[in-house]
């Protein structure tokens, strides 16, 4: 027999196909979101739960989970939806996929930094809306992100690849991480042993830190206040950041 494995939301065709010819996959056609009770129920006969970051599973719902699931394998790279301590006093199995976003978060930061720097989302609204009218050298000026001052703060897997983009910009790129990287995965990078001393260096600021009780409120209203005027923010974290 197969292992039955609970989905509990709608994945991509190919990844759907897959569970289905490797499990017995109890999938989520309709992509509804489940309430904990509605988690709890349908987790009854099953070997192992697939869920995203929308399901939370604290110390309460995995203590309410039958004892025949024995997995928690998330589709994604963040697993702070996920109670591990409870977990693992239940003895539950919990995995992610580190690595697999990287790129793509990289990416969807440079698209962010590059819109923001350029205004490209008001200048998009202007022409959809007809108020694109004429052009005058002062119309819709915005900010040059090349040889621009980039930092990063968490100098992790995706922070890296961010920075690996960035120096396509001739950017000039300041980090915080807890520990100082090896010079081979620095690059060049220049470290700041705190958030206080990254602030006054950044023309643009990236966020890629894990949600955890140290990071919850990282970038505050004091550290805010490190930065130069006109300095802009990406947060490609977690919003509790």
């Amino acid at each position: 027999m197969k292992p039955v494995i609970l989905v509990t939301r709608r994945l991509p065709d190919a990844v759907e196909e897959r569970l289905r010819r490797d499990y017995d996959a109890r999938l989520n056609p309709e992509d509804v979101l489940y309430s904990r009770d509605e988690l709890i129920e349908r987790a009854k006969d099953v070997d192992a739960i697939l869920p995203c970051h929308t399901e939370i599973f604290n110390a309460e719902v995995i203590g309410r989970l039958p004892a025949r699931v024995r997995a928690i394998a998330n589709f994604s790279v963040g697993y702070d939806h996920v109670d591990i301590k409870a977990a693992k006093a239940r003895g539950l199995i919990v995995t992610n996929t580190p690595e697999v976003l990287s790129d793509a978060t990289a990416e969807l930061t440079m698209m962010l930094m590059l819109g923001a720097a350029r205004r490209a989302s008001e200048g998009e609204r202007l022409v959809r809306t007809g108020a694109w009218k004429d052009w005058n050298p002062r119309f819709m000026l915005g900010t040059q992100v090349t040889g621009k001052r980039l930092g990063i703060l968490g100098f992790g897997r995706i922070g890296q690849v961010v920075a690996k983009r960035a120096r396509g910009f001739d950017m000039e790129i300041h980090y915080h991480d807890v520990r100082k990287m090896p010079p081979e995965l620095e690059e060049g990078a220049i470290f700041h042993p705190t958030p206080e001393d990254l602030m006054p260096h950044c023309d643009f600021l990236t966020l890629h830190c894990v949600s955890s009780p140290e990071t919850f409120r990282l970038l505050n209203a004091s550290r805010i206040a490190l930065l130069p005027d006109g300095a802009i923010v990406i947060n490609a974290s977690r919003g509790v950041v």
